[in-house]
């Protein structure tokens, strides 16, 4: 089978493509990888301060993200050089050239649009880190442990429209909310189980089985990044974003 993977330039997709390259060793793999999650826009600086720290765990990896798609028989590629047009002429075309009989979205940071949507044969399906209906939107962790949400989850949905986190939802997978670690680890623990959910979802694909969905009820709040004083309330609770002393327990993620 034919699957294009797209992804992010990020610690969570760093963990996933990894994995899910090993869960799909057997297919033709091609990846293309977003640079951010959203428009150019100002975050707190307690968020600059977890990407930095992603950006070095990545960078310490032995393997990079163009070293995963060479294990991957492929080559990373991206829209850098057309702006991000995604859904342009030439990104359509660049998707097409993949002949994708399914594409799979884990935390692409571009919205796609119908034509890319009408190109694989079974459809586009998207790994949302977060449970929905309840939780559209980016760090949908961040505001489980804001409300004192017992499990967090992974969301394995189709994208059939440009809206974000919207699709049918196909499963959903829940561990537990660990309050003893931090927002990333816990963030990053659900992608064991998100991306078996892939996996399964391909395995059914390849017995001729069609995917069971169901739609999203109900009209919940688009979650965007937190603002300063949602930052200093997530504080107040005794919670982190990261913690240095995790390192190891997130390089055992990376495998």
């Amino acid at each position: 089978m034919n699957i294009t993977v797209l992804t992010n330039r990020d610690l969570a997709s760093h963990i996933a493509l990894s994995r899910l390259i090993d869960l799909l060793g057997a297919h033709r793999l091609s990846i293309f990888i977003s640079e951010k999650v959203g428009r150019d826009h100002s975050l707190p600086e307690p968020l600059m301060a977890l990407a930095a720290f992603e950006k070095k765990i990545i960078a310490d990896s032995p393997h990079s993200f163009d070293d995963l798609a060479s294990k991957a028989n492929c080559k990373l590629q991206d829209f850098g050089d057309i702006d991000g047009k995604v859904n342009g002429p030439e990104g359509v075309a660049r998707i097409q050239a993949t002949q994708p009989d399914v594409i799979l979205s884990i935390r692409f940071g571009l919205i796609i649009r119908e034509p890319i949507i009408e190109i694989p044969r079974y459809g586009v399906i998207n790994l949302h880190s977060g449970v929905l209906p309840d939780y559209r939107g980016v760090m949908a962790s961040f505001r489980a442990m804001v409300n004192n949400d017992a499990e967090i989850g992974s969301t394995m949905h189709f994208i059939q429209d440009s809206g974000v986190d919207t699709g049918d939802i196909l499963s959903i997978a829940r561990i537990p909310l660990n309050t003893r670690q931090s927002y990333l680890l816990n963030v990053l623990n659900l992608y064991t189980a998100g991306c078996d959910q892939l996996a399964s979802a391909i395995r059914q694909l390849e017995s001729g089985a069609a995917l069971q969905s169901q739609p999203q009820n109900g009209e919940p709040d688009y979650h965007t990044f937190p603002t300063d004083h949602e930052m200093a309330a997530f504080f107040a609770m005794g919670h982190q974003l990261f913690d240095q002393a995790e390192t190891d327990l997130i390089r055992e993620l990376q495998g």
